[in-house]
């Protein structure tokens, strides 16, 4: 029963560690979407000073609704990735209880099957004990 105990834990490492990875995948896309939306902000505040400097170069109204439109988008994929990866946390977490379980049972056999031991062993030592009394009791 004790390895398969360990079986379980060894997967729950396997499965801790994937989701590990994706985590990591999640946060570099979620970086990845910051600095696109800061990205964003920068060419929008470079397009603003440029449309003060040069008026009637270009309809800056559309511009900026383009601009709100994909950060609009940016911001509902960053709030989406963001979700994701507190879905991911919380699911590692739950895996990391189950894993410390399954480790607390099997170190709670481990020492029943210690203590069981040396039950049998002294058992066997007061029975060895109790027989060399008798006889030092008959030879007198």
């Amino acid at each position: 029963m004790s390895k398969s105990l360990k079986t379980l834990s060894r997967i729950q490492k396997f499965n801790i560690d994937e989701q590990r990875k994706i985590l990591a995948e999640k946060t570099a896309e979620e970086a990845a979407v910051i600095a696109r939306l800061r990205q964003m902000s920068q060419e929008y505040v470079e397009e603003k000073a440029f449309a003060a400097a040069n008026p009637g170069v270009g309809d800056f109204g559309a511009y900026t609704k383009l601009y709100l439109e994909r950060r609009r988008l940016e911001e509902a994929h960053l709030q989406r990735v963001t979700q994701e990866i507190d879905a991911i946390r919380n699911k590692i977490a739950d895996m990391f209880r189950e894993q410390k379980t399954y480790q607390i049972v099997d170190k709670r056999r481990e020492a029943a099957a210690v203590h069981e031991a040396e039950q049998k062993e002294q058992k066997s030592l007061d029975e060895i004990g109790t027989n060399a009394y008798i006889k030092q009791r008959k030879n007198k």
